[in-house]
């Protein structure tokens, strides 16, 4: 009985908490739970099934997104460049995550499922641009190191991807690694394409 009393209690407390909540404090615990998911995701801890299904999540992190795409800004890359870029890439990971829930009828896990790729590309570049500009910062930049590095980051993310594909998608290990690689290769022909 007692047990069953302090149990009532704690959820009639948690139930308050909630409904005092400001929409703005709402909002923000549904982003950082996000980032938490996107960041256990990274890890292959994680699916897209466990992020909230609201669009503020996924606003705030195209938003760090773009923010994160300005400090790639260079002589050769412009923010033109770098944000038709960011479109492009965005543009791709919603088409292929609309046609394959919609293939699989399950266009209702679209958001959480464009906000698992859109949350992961933030962490991984989060990851990448200091690990680059290390390489950099040593004076020469080793040929060697920086082939490795990218392989590593090349294969992480696709792992990563191929992850969000099969849990999304429901489908098998060797279909959803063949989707993110031919993501990939279309991304990069498309990139090089666009590129002056």
């Amino acid at each position: 009985m007692v047990f069953f009393t302090h149990s009532f209690s704690s959820l009639i407390v948690l139930c308050f908490e909630a409904a005092m909540m400001s929409p703005m404090q709402i909002i923000i615990s549904q982003w950082l739970t996000s980032l938490k998911h996107y960041l256990l995701m990274c890890l292959l801890l994680s699916s897209p099934d466990r992020l909230p299904g609201s669009p503020y999540p996924i606003a705030l992190t195209g938003l760090s997104y773009f923010l994160l795409g300005l400090l790639l800004v260079e002589p050769q890359r412009s923010y033109g460049l770098i944000s038709a870029q960011i479109l492009l890439e965005l543009g791709m990971l919603g088409l292929i995550a609309y046609c394959g829930l919609a293939l699989k009828q399950l266009l209702a896990r679209f958001q959480q499922t464009f906000s698992a790729l859109l949350g992961i590309n933030v962490i991984i570049t989060l990851v990448t641009i200091p690990a680059y500009r290390l390489i950099a910062s040593n004076g020469s930049i080793d040929g060697n190191m920086l082939l490795y590095v990218t392989l590593i980051i090349l294969l992480w993310n696709l792992a990563v991807l191929s992850l969000i594909f099969k849990r999304a998608f429901e489908i098998s290990t060797n279909l959803s690694a063949m989707i993110a690689f031919c993501y990939f290769v279309l991304f990069q022909f498309s990139v090089y394409w666009l590129s002056p």
